[in-house]
């Protein structure tokens, strides 16, 4: 992959709808490494295909599934994904309903 072709942090984190410091978080837990990090800036840039990544993490962060569910998510089958995304519909739902009580 050429450098023409990455994109840098601020630009990827608009795309995705998170912010910088959420990538550098995401790279730090190791669910979101960039595609190449400049090794004399430090500065981190990501490819395209990442952002399916970068959205469906935003997207499970909002649903409140944790980090380490999150990397198991990303490890798992389909099947067990799907299982995965609906548990923590469901415990949001309890949890929901318990703050309603």
């Amino acid at each position: 992959m050429t450098e023409s072709e990455l994109i840098s942090i601020g630009e990827f984190a608009r795309r995705a709808g998170l912010t910088a410091s959420a990538l550098r978080f995401y790279d730090d837990a190791g669910l979101l490494r960039p595609e190449q990090v400049d090794p004399s800036t430090g500065y981190r840039f990501y490819s395209e295909p990442q952002l399916a990544r970068a959205v469906r993490l935003r997207q499970l962060r909002a649903i409140g599934m944790p980090l380490s569910v999150i990397d198991t998510f990303f490890a798992a089958s389909a099947e067990d994904a799907a299982r995965l995304i609906d548990d923590q519909v469901a415990k949001a739902a309890a949890e929901a309903s318990d703050v309603q009580h």
